[in-house]
């Protein structure tokens, strides 16, 4: 059987162009914008900024590999005759049932719009105002680059990197040869340390 890729982007131009027309990733471009442009204002960087950075560079891979794991691809869980299954599960489901439904690549825009307000609370709550800004920016970062690398490796784009080359041929292997490994992305080797990386 042939899948067809009518429609899929096939160059990067084409590819950001169509990631862009969805919510999800225009809500957290508008977030990474905003913390940018406030963070001159609220003082000038500290160690603590630095700390938060290097916090989140080692925090994003572990938490991006665990929730990919363990809550995207969580069994339904029956009590009885009935079944329950968590709207991320069965959404991530469908995703795999449909690789090139460039739509489920991304996280549902009511989940970002609901997440900002929190993320941005959060932050507010637990550190100093310059600190908490530089928090909501590199999480927010994060978060926006993790849907950028998913929703292009679903594309036809070829890559032009050594790294993103690694990154697709191992989601392509997830999707195609066994979800039960790689679950990693910005840090593929992850999957290797963790024991979920294969051959």
């Amino acid at each position: 059987m042939s899948i067809s890729l009518k429609g899929v982007p096939r160059t990067l131009g084409a590819a950001a162009a169509a990631f862009f027309t969805f919510g999800s990733p225009r809500l957290l471009a508008v977030q990474l914008v905003v913390a940018v442009a406030l963070r001159p204002l609220l003082g000038a960087p500290t160690w603590r900024d630095l700390a938060v950075v290097v916090g989140v560079a080692a925090y994003w891979p572990l938490q991006e590999w665990v929730l990919h794991k363990y809550v995207l691809h969580a069994a339904p869980l029956r009590l009885g005759s009935r079944v329950f299954e968590s709207g991320a599960a069965r959404a991530h489901r469908r995703h795999h049932e449909s690789p090139l439904d460039l739509q489920a690549t991304l996280l549902h825009t009511w989940t970002i719009a609901v997440l900002i307000p929190i993320h941005v609370g959060l932050w507010t709550l637990l550190a100093p105002r310059g600190v908490a800004c530089t928090g909501v920016m590199c999480l927010g970062g994060a978060a926006l680059l993790y849907e950028w690398i998913h929703f292009l490796t679903h594309t036809a784009v070829r890559p032009r990197s050594a790294w993103f080359g690694e990154v697709k041929r191992r989601h392509m292997a997830h999707h195609q040869r066994d979800p039960r490994r790689w679950f990693g992305f910005v840090v593929p080797r992850l999957d290797d340390w963790l024991g979920t990386g294969g051959q």
